[in-house]
C-alpha cells in the first residue's frame, strides 16, 4: 500500500515538471520588448523666413563661400542637384562640366518658401545639408537680420521653451511694477512717456499710473527692464520737474537755458535738440559742466 502511493506521488509530480516545461516552451516573447531596430519614422523640418511673406519666395540653389569641412575648412560654392552625391562644388564637376546634364540635374530643385515656409523630409539629406550650410540661414542669430532671403530652422520645442522664458519674465517685471514705492513708478512712467492726465485733461491717480506703466511693461518688458533702477530716469526726471516748476528758463536768446531769476548760464541748446532730452544728457556727463548742473538740480529739487 505505501509503494502504491508512493508511485502515485512521484507520478504526479512527473507530470507536473512535465506540465510546467510544456508552458514555459510554448511561452511567446513579446517582439515590442526585443531589441530590434525600429523602423525610421520619415518627418519633414521646417524652415522659416524671418521676414514673414506671403505667396512663394524662391531661394537659388547655389551659394557661394561656404567654409568646407572635407576641405580643410576652404570656402566653396554648394548646389542643389538631382542625382548628386553631394552638394559641394570640388565634388560635382561630373555633373557641372556638362551643360545638358546640369540642366537635367537642375529641373525640379528649386528651394521654395510658401507662406514663408519651407519643408523638408528628413529624407532628403543633401537638400536639408543645403539648407543648413546656406549663407541665408541664420541659425540663432535672428536679431537685427531680415534680407529677403533670411531664414532659420524652426524648432518647436526651442520656440516654446524661449516663449515661456519670455513669458516669466514679462510677469517679473510686471510684478516689480507692481511692488515699486509710488515716487519709482511716476519718475519711470514720465521718462517713458505716461501721460499724467486722461483724455479728458483730468489728472490720473496714482493707481491709473502703475497700471499704464504695468501695461507698458507688458507689451515692451525690456526697455521697462533696462530703465526700472537707472540713474538716467532720476536725472530725466529732475531736469523736467526743474522746468516744469520754472526753475529753468528755456526762453533766453540764442536757445540758452539758464537758471531763473538770473542765476546762471547752463548751457546753449542746440536747435535740432530738445531742450529736456539735451540737459538730461548734459547732467549724466562726467564734465565739470555736467557735475555742476546735476549738482544744481539736486539742491534745487530734492
Amino acid at each position: 500500500m505505501a509503494t502504491s502511493l508512493k508511485h502515485t506521488q512521484m507520478a504526479d509530480e512527473e507530470a507536473k515538471a512535465a506540465n510546467q516545461k510544456h508552458n514555459f516552451e510554448s511561452l511567446v516573447i513579446p517582439t515590442d520588448i526585443l531589441p530590434e531596430e525600429k523602423e525610421k519614422k520619415v518627418y519633414n523640418v521646417l524652415f522659416k523666413l524671418i521676414k514673414k511673406r506671403r505667396g512663394r519666395v524662391y531661394l537659388d540653389n547655389c551659394c557661394d563661400n561656404i567654409p568646407n569641412p572635407k576641405n580643410d575648412g576652404n570656402p566653396e560654392r554648394i548646389w542643389l542637384l538631382n542625382g548628386a552625391r553631394s552638394i559641394w562644388d570640388s565634388d560635382l564637376e561630373y555633373i557641372l562640366k556638362d551643360k545638358s546634364r546640369y540642366d537635367r540635374a537642375r529641373r525640379g530643385m528649386d528651394i521654395k518658401f510658401t507662406d514663408s515656409v519651407c519643408m523638408v523630409q528628413s529624407t532628403d539629406t543633401l537638400r536639408l545639408e543645403f539648407m543648413r550650410k546656406n549663407s541665408n540661414n541664420v541659425g540663432k542669430k535672428i536679431e537685427g537680420r531680415g534680407g529677403k532671403y533670411d531664414y532659420y530652422e524652426y524648432d518647436p520645442a526651442q520656440e516654446q521653451k524661449e516663449r515661456h522664458a519670455k513669458q516669466l519674465m514679462k510677469i517679473g517685471i510686471i510684478t516689480k511694477v507692481n511692488e515699486m514705492p509710488t515716487d519709482k513708478i511716476r519718475k519711470l512712467a514720465s521718462f517713458l512717456g505716461i501721460s499724467f492726465v486722461d483724455e479728458l485733461g483730468m489728472p490720473v491717480s496714482d493707481e491709473g499710473v502703475k497700471t499704464e506703466l504695468m501695461i507698458k511693461a507688458d507689451t515692451d518688458p525690456a526697455t521697462v527692464q533696462k530703465y526700472m533702477d537707472s540713474r538716467e530716469v532720476e536725472v530725466a526726471y529732475l531736469v523736467k520737474r526743474a522746468i516744469i516748476d520754472a526753475k529753468i528758463d528755456l526762453g533766453g536768446q540764442n536757445g540758452n537755458a539758464i537758471w531763473a531769476g538770473g542765476k546762471g548760464f547752463i548751457a546753449k541748446i542746440p536747435t535740432n535738440r530738445k531742450p529736456y532730452e539735451y540737459l538730461t544728457e548734459l547732467a549724466m556727463t562726467n564734465s565739470d559742466e555736467g557735475r555742476n548742473f546735476k549738482q544744481q538740480l539736486e539742491q534745487m529739487i530734492t
